[in-house]
């Protein structure tokens, strides 16, 4: 019921606006003279009205509020503003005077009547959605703190505390730098990184994608350990872009990847998970493919903490409509591709 209320109030304020104008101009000697043409002038400008109040309300600000262009927000109403009433100004001077022997005022009368009518139903457009905003984000906050809340409580539920595991890593480390086993040492370092970033280094709102990106090779890397020499199984990561001074929500990346790992490599037969990483004009793009099998080496056995049910949770979130997110299943390959539109660098 709650997803038609806001429609229905719609339907009801414009109904009693068109109601209240039309009651009134019914004493208008012009308007019972000629009722048709002065219900169609009444009607072209309340749907003018309209036009200004719903796009700036449900299209301006929103997306240019959620990409913080302020400038750009303030230069499309005053253009729209401009265009909808030199439009409507030129429609009613030249529709009027044919109708009407009394409507012989001036375009610049016209002008001046519009613009004072558009400017206050812009004045309650810019309310409505500023206030909407307003709430949404409070209920994204919300929302968001309670996933934080739920998360850290279930990271106090966890029977083994991470400082053990780093210093147990530790020792291992230093046991097989001193027995002369650097390959070892080099593994267990990789995951003691990997562990580090996820305990510590993603508590931040947001951290830059060169260290999400190094997470992910890590990831990989360890576990790669567990793939046998003799099979056949390839992993390709490719990056296109500068990638520098960029930051994103951490472990949004991981998920596809895990996902391709545990789904998508059988050890009986040739296993390719391609990897690409994108980012060009303020966007990046996150696509990673792989054949859809279940194999004994992938991570089935694994629960994974951050998987794509989660994510789809979390992006509505951290990006609001700021995202596209596509899964599919195309000719035997899983695809999934993540698209986002970056915060703009700061100046």
């Amino acid at each position: 019921m709650k997803k038609y209320l806001e429609p229905l109030i719609h339907v009801l304020v414009w109904g009693i606006g068109y109601f209240l104008i039309l009651n009134y101009t019914s004493t208008i000697g012009d308007f019972r003279k000629d009722r048709g043409p002065y219900w169609v002038a009444l009607f072209f400008g309340m749907l003018m009205n309209q036009t200004v109040f719903y796009t700036t309300a449900f299209f301006l600000v929103p997306k240019f509020l959620r990409l913080k262009k302020i400038k750009a927000l303030i230069f499309s109403i005053l253009s729209g503003f401009i265009a909808i009433n030199l439009f409507e100004s030129i429609v009613d001077y030249s529709y009027l005077a044919v109708f009407f022997s009394s409507a012989n005022e001036s375009f610049v009368v016209y002008l001046l009547y519009n613009s004072v009518v558009s400017f206050f139903i812009l004045l309650v457009a810019l309310s409505y959605a500023l206030i909407k905003y307003w709430i949404q984000n409070e209920k994204l906050k919300r929302v968001l703190l309670e996933e934080k809340l739920s998360t850290e409580m279930a990271f106090l539920k966890s029977k083994i505390n991470p400082h053990f595991l780093f210093n147990v890593l530790n020792s291992f480390y230093a046991k097989s730098l001193k027995h002369n086993v650097p390959e070892l040492a080099d593994e267990i370092a990789k995951l003691a990184e990997l562990m580090r970033y996820m305990v510590y280094e993603t508590n931040e709102d947001k951290v830059p994608l060169e260290k999400e990106i190094h997470h992910l090779k890590n990831f990989i890397q360890v576990y790669q350990l567990r793939i046998a020499d003799e099979d056949e199984v390839y992993i390709n990561f490719k990056i296109k872009g500068d990638v520098k001074s960029i930051n994103i929500s951490p472990m949004l990346l991981i998920p596809f990847v895990e996902n391709a790992i545990k789904h998508g490599i059988d050890s009986k037969t040739k296993s390719v998970i391609d990897i690409s990483l994108e980012v060009a004009q303020n966007k990046l793009s996150f696509k990673v493919t792989n054949m859809i099998h279940q194999g004994i080496y992938g991570l089935a056995d694994v629960p994974s903490g951050f998987g794509l049910d989660n994510l789809k949770k979390r992006l509505p979130i951290l990006y609001p409509n700021a995202y596209k997110l596509e899964i599919k299943e195309e000719k035997g390959y899983f695809i999934s591709l993540l698209m986002l539109q970056l915060d703009e660098p700061p100046l």
